[in-house]
């Protein structure tokens, strides 16, 4: 008689990015056993918006779970859980259901709330957004929707509750600005760390979604702290580059420096448009079903430096090394022998200069910066690791999965079920090194002097792209 199939014990780790909600099955040990990924559209219903409907989100989760569990054969699936965008803010009413669009960290509309809020405070706006002054622009700009809403919750946390029922916020805020953006607390759910069980997957949630009810989930945490727990960084020194439609650039400090996250202490910031920079470059510009790949290819054949031409990859304003809502992009050094080709390349090495300039940032705050743990979608582009290797000067370290949100949602799975002893051990169970990229002298020294041009385009264009940015709304 034919033998039983072996049931493997597996853990989900789920991470809804901005473009995409990526999932990824595995076994304690690390194992993959599948990865899946669903996109969902941004929408722009009015200037400066940047909004998503959560819904989008849940079919989304649905449909990669579903997936991963028919492709991966028999499983017990031990635990789910789940990282996210932020600052993100979903409003939903008593039975869950969103009273409003979701706005996201994008989003443009509350920067001027948020300057208010901060002034206020007298505090610098955070490099990574501000959730409070979201709620702020929302309770003033939408109120019949703040009028309908039970809970204020974040992106991952909207999933979760889904899940379990059970309203829950994964990233506690700071009473002072809660208090100073006049959030009414009633409307915020308990706050749950990370790599705890929060609840567990009720029968209606199963029927949508296709997990076992009954199933552990687990919270997360925002993807860019996932990405750095996944991406296999551990000491101080390691650094972590994720780049996905936004890109983040973090390093491990000390203890005492920076955000202190299971063990971690991350010090880092972000950059508005990473991926979505090709992503743009794709659409409004190829303007044809060219794929990425090819894309990539064209960009190739173009020499370092793209023949003087240099980019400002600030499409969506920026929020590091500087912070400006209203900065805008722009190619630098136009000439009639420049083509599709050499625009792209330019774009290419522009994002990795805005990373370069984020590492600058964070080594002119004391830290210490060894080799750079590159993940999210970039990382599968060769030639993408190769430019960032030459111009952070850095050896650039590719994971064997490049979903490093997925893979550090995984790893808070088995820590909260106790499979894993620590973080170490679960980082070092989980995480294997497939690819090194070292930095080519020569293009290294080429992109130091281009950096010091690149680092003049944003205040030599901020007052002009400022004027510009006030023509968005004015009639025809």
């Amino acid at each position: 008689m034919p033998s039983e199939p072996l049931v493997r014990q597996a853990v989900l780790g789920l991470d809804a990015g901005t473009g995409s909600l990526k999932g990824g099955l595995f076994t304690p040990g690390g194992e993959p056993l599948g990865l899946a990924t669903e996109t969902y559209p941004l929408a722009t219903p009015e200037p400066g918006a940047m909004e998503q409907d959560p819904v989008h989100w849940w079919t989304a989760l649905a449909a990669v779970s579903r997936q991963l569990l028919d492709r991966a054969g028999p499983v017990q699936l031990l635990a789910v859980a789940i990282s996210g965008q932020a600052p993100t803010l979903v409003a939903v009413d008593a039975d869950l259901l969103p009273t409003h669009p979701a706005i996201t960290w994008l989003d443009k509309r509350q920067a001027t709330e948020a300057e208010r809020l901060y002034a206020l405070l007298g505090q610098s706006v955070p490099i990574w957004g501000s959730w409070p002054a979201q709620v702020a622009w929302f309770a003033h700009k939408r109120p019949a929707a703040m009028r309908r809403t039970r809970w204020l919750l974040g992106c991952p946390d909207y999933l979760a509750t889904r899940l379990t029922g059970e309203p829950v916020l994964f990233l506690a805020w700071a009473k002072a600005e809660l208090e100073a953006a006049e959030v009414d607390q009633r409307l915020l759910p308990p706050v749950r760390p990370p790599s705890t069980i929060v609840g567990s997957v009720t029968p209606a949630a199963a029927a949508d979604t296709g997990l076992p009810a009954g199933t552990p989930v687990v919270a997360g945490f925002i993807d860019g702290v996932m990405g750095v727990l996944g991406s296999g960084a551990q000491r101080p020194g390691d650094a972590c580059l994720n780049s996905g439609t936004s890109g983040t650039f973090s390093v491990l400090g000390p203890p005492g420096a920076g955000y202190a996250v299971l063990d971690l202490h991350i010090m880092g910031a972000a950059t508005n448009t990473s991926g979505k920079a090709l992503d743009w470059f794709a659409e409004h510009i190829a303007r044809q079903p060219t794929a990425y790949t090819q894309l990539i290819e064209e960009a190739a054949a173009v020499p370092a430096g793209a023949r003087g031409l240099l980019f400002l990859p600030h499409l969506a304003g920026e929020r590091a090394a500087v912070h400006d809502a209203r900065s805008r992009g722009a190619w630098v050094g136009l000439t009639l022998e420049h083509d599709r080709r050499h625009l792209l390349r330019a774009l290419l090495e522009g994002v990795a200069f805005s990373f370069r300039s984020v590492q600058e940032w964070l080594a002119d705050s004391g830290a210490e910066i060894r080799d750079v743990h590159c993940v999210g979608g970039q990382a599968r582009s060769a030639l993408w690791n190769q430019i960032k290797a030459d111009v952070l000067n850095r050896r650039v370290l590719v994971p064997e999965v490049v979903e490093a949100a997925v893979v550090g949602s995984a790893i808070l799975a088995t820590l909260a079920l106790g499979v894993q002893p620590n973080r170490e051990a679960a980082v070092s169970a989980m995480i294997r090194v497939a690819e090194r990229f070292d930095p080519e002298p020569r293009s290294a020294r080429l992109y130091d002097e281009l950096y010091a041009e690149f680092t003049r385009l944003y205040p030599a264009l901020r007052q002009t792209n400022w004027r510009l940015d006030s023509f968005r709304n004015r009639p025809n």
